[in-house]
């Protein structure tokens, strides 16, 4: 594993250079506003089940993605008034909005979403993920870096750990220094304007009811 330690008077090499590494098809583990999350190319489907390999995760299980705007998540998922209401108020922060594919949704977001028809879309408040997705110019992956089951990594030393002895692992890491432990982001699935809570976090259960409500 490459470790890149992250300046901000580099941040244009260094995002450049990470940009380039997952259009090749790159792993990359990268700081969010929550823990340290796992980057693929979202739209290809070679680097998505390379992700799904270095986690040890099941394709059964699906992964969330980061998306460069809100206005381009609209091309993936279908929207509806209240996603709008919560993208308004908690977004850009800790929320995943799990929303229903498109009909044009490629094979690479159909293994993302486990072949359930939803899937997550982050938008994090976070620039280096910004960056990454927004050079991109399309999602990448949002799944935390971690083997599955195993704890969130808050710091490259973490993560270095987990994966030392793993036949498969990251090929960069972003150290970004050790990140503030916050809870995984707070997890809705919307659909026909229903909202329903499947994972609380540091979004409240009464901020997204309040929410909804107005």
């Amino acid at each position: 594993m490459l470790i890149i330690d992250y300046k901000e008077k580099y941040r244009k090499q260094i995002i450049q250079a990470i940009v380039k590494s997952l259009k090749a098809g790159k792993v990359v583990a990268y700081p969010t506003d929550t823990c340290y999350g796992l980057a693929a190319d979202a739209e290809s489907v070679v680097a998505v089940k390379r992700l799904y390999e270095i986690k040890g995760r099941g394709f059964n299980k699906p992964v969330h993605v980061i998306v460069p705007s809100i206005s381009y998540s609209k091309k993936l998922v279908a929207w509806n008034k209240s996603a709008t209401k919560l993208a308004k108020e908690f977004l850009p922060g800790a929320l995943t909005m799990i929303l229903p594919l498109g009909k044009k949704s490629s094979a690479a977001f159909k293994i993302l979403s486990a072949d359930t028809g939803f899937l997550g879309i982050r938008y994090p408040d976070n620039k280096i993920a910004l960056d990454l997705a927004n050079l991109l110019g399309s999602p990448i992956t949002a799944t935390s870096a971690n083997l599955s089951g195993a704890p969130d990594c808050y710091s490259a030393d973490e993560i270095t750990a987990q994966f030392k002895d793993q036949k498969h692992k990251p090929d960069i890491i972003i150290n970004a220094g050790k990140l503030a432990k916050r809870k995984p982001s707070t997890v809705v699935k919307v659909f026909d304007d229903v909202v329903k809570i499947l994972r609380v976090g540091p979004v409240s259960e009464k901020q997204i009811n309040q929410m909804i409500s107005l």
